[in-house]
C-alpha cells in the first residue's frame, strides 16, 4: 500500500517545534548519537516505535539524558486490507500512529530512520532550516547516500565523524540513491506513506528545502534536488561488516530476501563508484555545541 489515508489531529494550543519519528530495530549502537545530534539541532520530542529490540536499546535510551524527551511505542503490527490481501507497511502504520496520536503538539514531524540525519546549513536549528523558505505543509529531502568510507568493520566512536564519503549528487533520475524521506506539518496530513506524503493545503505536491514546489511524481527532476538549507545524510553502507549484517537481516518490511540483496548491492556499486567527501555534520554539530558551551554530551 503506498499512502494510507488518515484524518490530520486539530492543533493543540500553543503547538510548536519539530518532532522526530522513527521505527527502530537493534539500533544499540548507533541510537545515542542520533538522538544527541538531533537534539543539539533542535529536536525537541522524538517517538521511536520498537519493532521487538532484542538488545540494549530500550535500556540505553532509558539511562540517557534524553530519556525524558523520548516516547518509544510497542510496534509489531502486521496489518493488511482483507478485500485485495494488500499488507501495509510497518513504517506507514507507525507514521499514521505517530502524526494521529501526537501531532497535534507539534508544528512539523520528521520520519526518519536512526541512519539518517538532518543536517541544516551552519547557525542554523533544524526548524529555522525547514521553515526558512515557507510554511510548506509537506517538505520532501533527497538522500545522501554514505558509504563505506574504507572500514571494514565498525570503527570506534561516531558513525558522523568515521563515514564521511558519499555519492555525489544530485543523481540521475533513473538512480538506485533517489529517495526521499518527508517532513511535514502533522496538523495537515491527509495521506502518509514512507516515502511521500499528502496533505490538505498541498495535496499531492511537495517542496524541497528551498521552497520549490512540484508534485510527488516529479521530484525526480534534478532542478528539485537540494542540500541547502536542509540535508538528508543516509549512512546506509556503514563498515563492510555491517553491511552484510544488513544483508542477512533482510528487509523490514515485505519482499524476499534475495530481491532486497539485489537492490541493495545495486545502491552500494553506485555510492561507491566515485565517492566524494562530505563533513557537513561534523562541521555543524562542532560548531553549535561550541557555541552553546559544548552543550552535547560529546559521545562520539
Amino acid at each position: 500500500m503506498r499512502l494510507f489515508g488518515i484524518t490530520a489531529p486539530p492543533a493543540a494550543e500553543g503547538r510548536e517545534g519539530l518532532a522526530l519519528v522513527a521505527i527502530v530495530k537493534n539500533v544499540s549502537d548507533y541510537i545515542l548519537e542520533w538522538l544527541e545530534f538531533h537534539t543539539v539541532a533542535g529536536a525537541r520530542r522524538v517517538f521511536l516505535y520498537d519493532n521487538g529490540c532484542t538488545d540494549d536499546t530500550l535500556a540505553k535510551i532509558a539511562a540517557s539524558p534524553f530519556a525524558a524527551s523520548v516516547t518509544v511505542t510497542p510496534w509489531r503490527m502486521a496489518g493488511y486490507d482483507p478485500a485485495t490481501e494488500r499488507r501495509i507497511s510497518q513504517q506507514v502504520g507507525a507514521y499514521a500512529h505517530a502524526v494521529t496520536t501526537f501531532g497535534a503538539d507539534f508544528e512539523r514531524m520528521a520520519f526518519i530512520d536512526v541512519d539518517e540525519f538532518l543536517v541544516p546549513d551552519p547557525g542554523l536549528s533544524l526548524m529555522e532550516a525547514i521553515t526558512q523558505h515557507g510554511d510548506h505543509s509537506n517538505i520532501s529531502l533527497p538522500w545522501h547516500m554514505f558509504g563505506h568510507a574504507g572500514h571494514e568493520t565498525r570503527p570506534d566512536g561516531w558513525v558522523t565523524r568515521a563515514f564521511t564519503d558519499r555519492a555525489p549528487v544530485p543523481y540521475a533520475r533513473d538512480s538506485d540513491l533517489l529517495r526521499f524521506k518527508c517532513i511535514v506539518d502533522p496538523t495537515r496530513v491527509s495521506a502518509v506513506g514512507v516515502h511521500s506524503f499528502e496533505t490538505v493545503d498541498m495535496g499531492d505536491r511537495t517542496a524541497n528545502a528551498a521552497g520549490q514546489v512540484v508534485s510527488n511524481r516529479a521530484r525526480k527532476q534534478e532542478s528539485f534536488f537540494t542540500s541547502s538549507p536542509l540535508q538528508l545524510n543516509h549512512y546506509y553502507l556503514l563498515s563492510k561488516a555491517e553491511l552484510e549484517t544488513k544483508l542477512a537481516r533482510g528487509p523490514i518490511n515485505f519482499g524476499g530476501a534475495e530481491g532486497y540483496r539485489k537492490r541493495v548491492l545495486a545502491k552500494v556499486a553506485e555510492i561507491e563508484r566515485a565517492p566524494v567527501e562530505d563533513r557537513k555534520a561534523v562541521a555543524y554539530y562542532d560548531a553549535l555545541s561550541a557555541q552553546r558551551g559544548g552543550a552535547g554530551n560529546n559521545l562520539g
